[in-house]
């Protein structure tokens, strides 16, 4: 945790192909070099390849690579 993110990628056709986005951060590190707050992230796309989108999916990489799994793990608590 704490790590800022680096890098964005959406995709409109079902993960067959990515686009990198333009990421924006407001926040400076703490103190301690940690990131906590959202970053802002941009793409430019055609109003046409949203309307044949049947999802639109995002995916992100902090600086030491870690991602979010694509399909979620749930634990009980």
């Amino acid at each position: 945790g704490g790590r800022k993110v680096t890098r964005v990628e959406v995709t409109l056709d079902g993960g067959e192909t990515w686009q990198v986005c333009s990421v924006e951060r407001l926040e400076k590190p703490n103190k301690y070099g940690k990131y906590w707050c959202w970053c802002f992230w941009s793409l430019e796309v055609e109003v046409l390849d949203i309307l044949g989108a049947k999802e639109i999916a995002v995916r992100a990489w902090d600086e030491a690579q870690n991602t979010q799994p694509e399909k979620l793990i749930w634990n009980a608590m």
